[in-house]
């Protein structure tokens, strides 16, 4: 009797192990669609993710969504500390995915444009608003702002082996089916 109980548990022990293992996938992530004008279709918050499932982070992260309409002064910190712009003024949608602990300077931002603004020239203020050392005790060392239609998606990171601010613009351009329209 005893053999047979350590029989049946070994064996669902190696079944269980297996079902754990994982199997490799031959899925990709398919381009986002587009609108007619151009823009991507979605969410930031969709955005994200599906860049983040084209180049997965090394570290737990969440998408933290980005309450536009907020003018207290708590609201206006977290836009400059996400985006680097004064005001939402020009944005109509924003999203950020950040490390949910720890001391990583990792930050990669997406905004979606009001309709007549200029993406490049949101792109420009973001770059030259945002703060690599948001964190105090980590910097950022590698950033890029790069725009597809109305989105334009900021990211900055510590670069460490193969986590570089272009290897997420590469995910950001497979995600979208086409290549950048500008990357700054």
């Amino acid at each position: 009797m005893k053999k047979l109980i350590c029989a049946l548990l070994a064996l669902t022990l190696a079944l269980s192990m297996t079902a754990c293992g994982g199997k490799q996938s031959a899925e990709t992530t398919a381009p986002v669609t587009t609108a007619p004008e151009g823009n991507l279709a979605g969410s930031m918050e969709e955005l994200l993710e599906k860049v983040i499932e084209a180049r997965p982070v090394e570290f737990t992260g969440g998408v933290i969504p980005i309450d536009l309409n907020d003018t207290s002064e708590d609201g206006l910190w977290a836009i400059k500390s996400y985006t680097g712009l004064e005001d939402a003024n020009q944005l109509k949608e924003a999203a950020a995915y950040e490390p949910m602990m720890g001391s990583l300077a990792f930050s990669m931002v997406m905004v979606r444009t009001k309709g007549g603004e200029d993406p490049k020239a949101v792109a420009e203020a973001m770059k030259a608003g945002v703060d690599p050392r948001k964190w105090i005790c980590v910097e950022a060392d590698d950033l890029k702002v790069a725009g597809i239609g109305d989105v334009v998606m900021l990211i900055m990171v510590s670069t460490t082996g193969d986590m570089t601010a272009q290897s997420f613009v590469d995910a950001f351009q497979t995600v979208a089916g086409r290549s950048c329209d500008f990357v700054i």
